[in-house]
């Protein structure tokens, strides 16, 4: 028979030491876990502040120049809100030409932002748990809606840019970051006679006939997510468009090969001269503007 005393049982003098050193240690960790989590995460939400453009000061673009607002126009607290105040702003520097993001929730739903990570975190005033699971997922539609818009904006939804539409002047250019042909299919079927004040986006040339099938008057080939080859740029070139747009890196063998075009590149921030005919910008302004410098 075993007479070695049990380690959770009190020894022979009925002190039980080793039960409460194992459950001290367990405690002290416990405690010593939560203070690193509790001191973490604040720390790490402060470091999760992406570099972005702050439009302190609104410049006028080169004469000649078109611009569209890109996501909206930028704020002094910065770009890519894609909202309503984004909208307003640029309308009131003179834009006619508003670039917005589309993307989904995780359910499927239609949603305007950049992305459901940096973006969406910054623009957004998330509870701990929508957070955290932001590093990991997108939201579903009801916590997606249930998010506080920072800064006091307005978030856009497609009815509450179709409304904009309907009290203003000015054409939506989209990005849609996934499932363009969808997306745009549901906007011609939502939209109605607005359909017009959309100028669709397409990444490939097999999007192409797509999106006129679905009605839309004027498109734009935007090439950002092909390499840049000469081989590419006189393929689109053969299309009826409203427009081409290349990065700013592509955007002189762009020139050099594309001739039946107007020729747009993104995203210029500073009043420099390029061989494009339109910038997407968050900070110029058109020259015919009354406002800027």
């Amino acid at each position: 028979m075993n007479t070695d005393p049990s380690p959770f049982q009190p020894d022979s003098k009925g002190s039980g030491k080793a039960l409460f050193s194992g459950s001290s240690s367990l405690f002290r960790f416990t405690i010593a876990a939560g203070l690193v989590v509790a001191i973490s995460l604040p720390l790490i939400r402060w470091l999760d502040r992406p570099e972005r453009i702050q439009c302190d000061a609104y410049v006028k673009a080169p004469e000649g120049i078109s611009l569209i607002a890109h996501a909206g126009g930028g704020l002094q607290q910065g770009d890519y809100s894609n909202s309503k105040e984004a909208l307003d702003q640029s309308l009131s520097h003179g834009f006619e030409l508003f670039e917005l993001d589309f993307n989904r929730t995780s359910d499927g739903a239609l949603a305007i932002g950049h992305d459901w990570t940096d973006q969406y975190r910054y623009w957004n005033r998330l509870g701990w748990g929508d957070w955290l699971t932001s590093f990991f997922f997108a939201p579903s539609a009801r916590s997606y809606e249930a998010a506080t818009p920072g800064f006091g904006l307005t978030r856009l939804s497609l009815d509450t840019l179709l409304d904009w539409l309907r009290a203003n002047p000015g054409r939506i250019v989209t990005d849609f970051k996934s499932g363009n042909i969808d997306g745009l299919a549901w906007i011609a079927s939502r939209a109605g006679p607005l359909q017009h004040r959309f100028v669709p986006q397409i990444y490939s040339l097999s999007e192409y006939q797509a999106v006129r099938e679905l009605g839309y008057d004027d498109v734009i080939f935007t090439s950002y997510r092909l390499p840049p080859t000469v081989e590419l740029f006189s393929q689109i070139d053969q299309l009826d468009l409203f427009a081409i747009t290349v990065p700013a890196a592509a955007v002189a063998d762009a020139a050099r090969v594309i001739s039946k075009h107007r020729l747009f590149t993104h995203t210029i921030n500073s009043p420099v001269t390029l061989p494009a005919a339109g910038y997407y910008t968050d900070c110029l302004i058109p020259a015919k503007s009354p406002d800027g410098i």
